[in-house]
């Protein structure tokens, strides 16, 4: 009996802990989406953040096969604070698997030569280095409380 009173205070508790009514206070975000383009093709698989300084609060997209996204801050696709945004856009290419070589008491294995690697060469990025650093990226945009939020970025080499 002892016991399943403990149990029921301690289940009390905790929901009346959880039920407090306070509020994790969030700054309001606005619904942002785009399209990215390097050199006018569309790029899929890109990263990018907006980053709002002032804020300090920053929000993340990934483009689909189009090279448009969608922002997130707190939830799926809720978008980003007001504001004056410092934009990155980063694409990592998957790494590419490593083709299987034959064993060594296999008459077909040859070594690699003196510094040669087996690996092959890492893909290359889709997106010019510059735009990966929002310092050097020359990327700007403003998120707007009461505009739609499209923001195309246009990339070139």
């Amino acid at each position: 009996m002892k016991r399943s009173l403990l149990i029921l205070a301690a289940v009390f508790s905790l929901t009346f802990y959880g039920c407090s009514g306070e509020t994790v206070d969030r700054l309001p975000v606005f619904k942002v989406k785009g399209k990215v383009t390097l050199n006018g093709a569309p790029v899929s698989g890109a990263d990018v953040t907006f980053s709002n300084k002032e804020a300090n609060k920053s929000a993340f997209g990934k483009t689909n096969e189009n090279g448009e996204y969608q922002l997130t801050t707190f939830a799926a696709n809720d978008g980003a604070v007001a504001g004056k945004q410092d934009v990155s856009v980063v694409h990592v290419p998957p790494i590419p698997s490593t083709p299987a070589l034959p064993s060594v008491e296999d008459t077909s294995y040859q070594p690699p030569g003196i510094g040669q690697s087996t690996m092959p060469a890492p893909p290359k990025s889709k997106v010019p280095a510059k735009y990966a650093d929002a310092a050097t990226s020359g990327l700007i945009a403003v998120v707007n409380e009461d505009n739609e939020n499209v923001v195309n970025l246009e990339l070139t080499e």
